[in-house]
């Protein structure tokens, strides 16, 4: 069942508090507004870890550049215009990375000499990488501790302070994500098992 649009009395009053800082004001809009760009975001962007990420991205953003929100004129708009730009910004630089991917996995020269099997392994660590570097970054450097410098869940934890359980479901979700991610471009590789199997 769809989640109940909640909507807010006043907006533009409301926006004019925030503008003077007033966390109350912040809380409501936040609560009226997480639920309507949620589902407009995850169309664009196919992923909710992804949506969460841009959400608090415009939400921290929002409440940093509060003193411009004075004279907005219609809220939802705004609201809406900000989220589009920023998950723009967002898809403009996965194609970009994806771009450079691609250079780096069909640059070399010696391209042409490659086995199928070798070629398949550059295009699955060229995707795998474009999708860590999506993920937020506590997970991103959990990731990369495990399965670049190789630690386990227990070094991980005691590195950087965190329980052992936190780690083990930051990596789930991060593996998952990435699982997702690659599947989305239409693609199995045969490379990704290996390189993401759970430790």
């Amino acid at each position: 069942m769809a989640a109940q649009v909640r909507k807010l009395i006043n907006e533009k009053a409301i926006f004019a508090a925030l503008a003077e800082g007033d966390e109350a004001a912040f809380e409501k809009i936040y609560h009226c507004y997480n639920p309507r760009l949620a589902p407009f975001i995850e169309k664009m962007v196919h992923s909710a870890d992804l949506t969460e990420e841009i959400i608090q991205e415009i939400f921290v953003q929002l409440w940093i550049n509060r003193h411009l929100l004075a004279d907005v004129a219609h809220p939802t708009a705004y609201l809406f215009n900000v989220a589009t730009n920023r998950t723009l910004d967002y898809l403009k630089k996965i194609a970009n990375n994806a771009k450079l991917m691609d250079r780096i996995a069909y640059g070399s020269t010696e391209l042409v000499n490659d086995t199928e099997e070798q070629v398949v392994l550059r295009e699955s660590t060229a995707i795998i990488k474009l999708a860590v570097e999506a993920l937020p970054a506590q997970r991103k450097l959990i990731f990369n501790l495990s399965r670049v410098e190789g630690l386990t869940h227990e070094q991980i934890a005691e590195k950087l302070g965190i329980s052992r359980n936190t780690v083990k479901n930051q990596l789930v979700t991060a593996l998952k994500f990435i699982r997702i991610f690659t599947e989305k471009r239409g693609k199995t590789f045969v490379a990704v098992a290996f390189i993401l199997t759970f430790k």
